[in-house]
């Protein structure tokens, strides 16, 4: 009786630890997934900010460095430089928008704002968009820079297109919206810096 009563209390004792697991196991695998969208979303945005620090980080003295194996990069036309310059003003445009759309899902996938409010920053993103692709339709490039105009439109739609799927979650609630709309920024992302690497290089607003 005495061993009897002794395995009930340990069974009556030890019974809430595979509860207390199973609720740690949850937060870990919630916490998970939160990181994973995190990482998606950032992944171009940290790639960008990081080729931006290492071209304003870099001294002049760098100029005198050993020469790059590379051919040097061709000058921009006087009508390409034009068109650059003229493009250049609306890519700070475009890059704050994209910028919104990244932050606003990362606050909205971390509590930090509420569906009203990440709905009201990305609908804000997305006017941002629209007004950009009509300035950018505006401009008439060089023929040796339309397929360069032709990346960049595609780039403003593509994001466009991703602030409209995550819209949805206002509507339905569900996070999976903001995965669906991370592979269209991403792209749109990556057009941008083939465009910039093309007449800015770095990121630099062309002499």
């Amino acid at each position: 009786m005495k061993a009897s009563h002794q395995a009930s209390s340990a069974v009556t004792v030890d019974s809430p630890v595979p509860g207390r697991r199973a609720l740690h196991g949850l937060l870990r695998a919630k916490l998970l997934v939160a990181g994973l969208v995190v990482a998606a979303l950032l992944v171009v945005l940290g790639v960008s900010l990081a080729r931006e620090a290492v071209k304003s980080s870099r001294p002049a003295a760098t100029a005198l460095s050993r020469p790059s194996l590379a051919p040097p990069r061709p000058a921009l036309t006087p009508a390409e430089e034009t068109y650059a310059h003229a493009l250049w003003a609306i890519h700070a445009d475009v890059k704050n928008a994209a910028y919104g759309l990244t932050f606003s899902g990362l606050n909205y996938k971390l509590s930090q704002t509420d569906r009203a409010e990440f709905g009201s920053r990305v609908r804000g993103a997305s006017e941002s968009l629209g007004q950009a692709e009509s300035r950018i339709r505006s401009l008439v490039p060089p023929p040796s820079l339309g397929e360069i105009h032709a990346q960049y439109l595609e780039a403003v739609r593509l994001f466009q297109r991703s602030a409209s799927e995550m819209l949805r979650v206002t509507a339905d609630g569900r996070d999976d919206h903001l995965l669906a709309a991370h592979p269209l920024s991403q792209e749109a992302s990556e057009k941008l810096l083939r465009v910039g690497n093309v007449i800015w290089p770095g990121e630099y607003l062309p002499n």
